[in-house]
């Protein structure tokens, strides 16, 4: 479903709408094309990923990035151990903070996955922070791309953090070339309205 809706958001929707404006007003196609994906691919990706992130940061972590499920230890054991481990498998699922195991290492567990979902909730800020702006600039004539310059920026820094890791997952792989994609095509779009004079 992800690898879905990102490749809608960031390749489908920006050409439709694209080729709509052109065929209807026409344009330059650099800068045409630039502003849908700014708007669609920087915009609208960038706020969904930011509310995603804010209302479930472990869908950041373990769908797209790939990160061991914290509850991965649900699989029924076959070694018939006591229920000890089970303590410490429903402390890493419990979300609100409250350790419902023992021990070192739940607490541990605990702090990791609180401050991982604290840091994915900050990324999700950021993000929604950057899709407004560019949505918004991609809608005032003028703006559109410089809006969404540093939202287009951020995501192809992303790809290419995303390029050098290896064992991607389909969703991460997805989201690499998506990110790289929306980057070149919103600079291109800089470059042409640039090189006409804005």
């Amino acid at each position: 479903m992800y690898a879905l809706l990102v490749i809608l958001q960031t390749v489908v929707l920006p050409l439709i709408f694209g080729g709509v404006h052109l065929g209807v007003a026409g344009g330059n196609p650099a800068i045409v094309f630039g502003i849908w994906f700014a708007f669609w691919g920087v915009g609208i990706r960038l706020i969904v990923a930011g509310i995603s992130q804010l209302t479930n940061p472990r869908r950041t972590t373990q769908t797209i990035l790939g990160a061991a499920h914290d509850d991965s230890q649900d699989a029924p054991d076959n070694d018939n151990d006591d229920d000890d481990d089970d303590d410490d498998d429903a402390a890493v699922r419990d979300e609100t903070g409250t350790a419902t195991g023992t021990g070192a290492a739940t607490d541990t567990m605990m702090k990791t996955g609180a401050a991982t979902a604290q840091v994915v909730q900050e990324l999700g800020l950021a993000n929604l922070s950057l899709g407004v702006v560019a949505l918004v600039s991609s809608l005032v004539p003028g703006w559109g791309l410089i809006g969404a310059l540093p939202g287009a920026i951020y995501l192809g820094l992303a790809g290419l953090r995303h390029l050098a890791k290896r064992g991607k997952s389909t969703n991460e792989l997805v989201a690499t070339w998506t990110d790289l994609l929306v980057f070149l095509l919103v600079v291109g779009g800089v470059v042409a309205a640039g090189l006409r004079g804005w």
